[in-house]
């Protein structure tokens, strides 16, 4: 084993001496000035040393709460202005659209789900579809949607699918933005940002929501994120806990919402968690593409196990109905033959569901479209 006394010996000491003289000879270094056509440096969005933290009294803590408005509310009654938020659901459930439908919400200041929203600056990190994919359903949702405007400048979309960015990188170029400043950063998936982390690892999750919490701060605007139901049915697991990997997910945001199947076919059911509100009671939405629609007469009643069959089997149950119905005489209208299905078996049958019957018998039925549709008549074939 080597000793630092094995190098400090009188020879090496000397050449050591001979370098402080020459360099002292030199005098002070020349560095060249920054040429006015280089590239401009990143601007530090983290990296500044904290100031000292402060301690208050009982009487500043009043003062504050006296003299200070509370942020805005983004999503009213959900999330306040630099609060974090995940919504999480199962693979295809949705997440993507529901968040598009929120970024357009927040830029318009339209209702979301059944939240009202406050109008804002958005940013929408998509690292999940092809910007061409995104650019339909944007425009879809737009076009079903008279409230939302495509002149809207608030909000700014970034593709970065295939591209491995860090929260860092994104943040400097989001300073960067001229004359933007957001209200409302999402994140779209959340796993795609932490590449090479395990989400199953406490630590390391914690590592990329500390940093997006720290980044919230500097830009003071609330961060919202999509992620992943861990596998299973989940209608016996509390909501908070639907979302795969570390419990992080569970105790870090500021709000915690799932989407989670309802009961009924194209239906989900919107839970919410929140640290600065009393939590709103769950509500009910029916996917019709391009929209999520608030039912409001709906019980936000979960599909439990083995339900998804038992729905197939009555879709199939109605189809044979279906067929009987149309065996003696065609029907005339989809309206009409929708309301004599549900007299003759008593179901509630929703445009969803009538499409699914429908779809489930065409090997039993024909059908003589009329200009409108609206009175296509709808006949028995063998």
């Amino acid at each position: 084993m080597a000793y630092r006394e094995d190098y400090l010996n009188p020879e090496t000491l000397a050449k050591a001496d001979e370098l402080d003289i020459y360099f002292q000879s030199q005098g002070q270094p020349h560095y060249p000035e920054r040429s006015s056509d280089a590239p401009q440096s990143y601007s530090l969005a983290i990296d500044d040393p904290l100031p000292a933290p402060k301690f208050l009294t009982l009487s500043d803590m009043v003062s504050i709460e006296t003299n200070t408005k509370m942020p805005p509310q983004i999503i009213s009654g959900v999330l306040y202005k630099g609060s974090k938020m995940i919504i999480s659901g199962s693979s295809k459930a949705g997440k993507t659209l529901s968040l598009l439908h929120l970024g357009l919400a927040v830029s318009n200041g339209k209702p979301w789900m059944g939240h009202e929203t406050t109008q804002g600056n958005v940013i929408y990190l998509d690292f999940e579809l092809k910007p061409r994919m995104a650019a339909q359903r944007i425009t879809h949702i737009i076009a079903a949607n008279p409230g939302i405007y495509k002149q809207n400048p608030r909000f700014l979309y970034c593709g970065l699918r295939g591209q491995a960015r860090s929260l860092e990188d994104l943040v400097h170029h989001i300073e960067d933005l001229p004359d933007f400043k957001p209200d409302m950063v999402i994140v779209d998936p959340f796993y795609k940002l932490a590449t090479g982390a395990d989400e199953n690892d406490a630590g390391a999750i914690s590592e990329v929501v500390n940093r997006m919490e720290q980044f919230s701060e500097r830009l003071d605007c609330s961060f919202v994120y999509a992620h992943h139901f861990s596998k299973g049915n989940k209608s016996d697991t509390d909501h908070i806990d639907r979302a795969s990997g570390s419990g992080v997910f569970a105790r870090d945001p500021d709000a915690i919402l799932t989407l989670t199947p309802h009961e009924e076919e194209d239906h989900l059911v919107l839970e919410a968690t929140v640290r600065d509100f009393s939590s709103p009671p769950a509500k009910v939405v029916e996917f019709e593409w391009p929209n999520f629609v608030h039912k409001p007469e709906l019980e936000p009643k979960l599909r439990k196990p083995g339900q998804s069959k038992e729905i197939q089997r009555v879709n199939e149950k109605l189809s044979n109905a279906l067929i009987e119905l149309l065996k003696p005489n065609s029907i005339h209208g989809l309206n009409n033959l929708r309301k004599l299905l549900q007299d003759k078996t008593g179901e509630s049958i929703g445009d969803k569901k009538m499409d699914k019957i429908l779809l489930i018998s065409k090997n039993h039925i024909s059908v003589h479209k009329t200009e409108n549709g609206v009175g296509n008549i709808y006949s028995y074939t063998e």
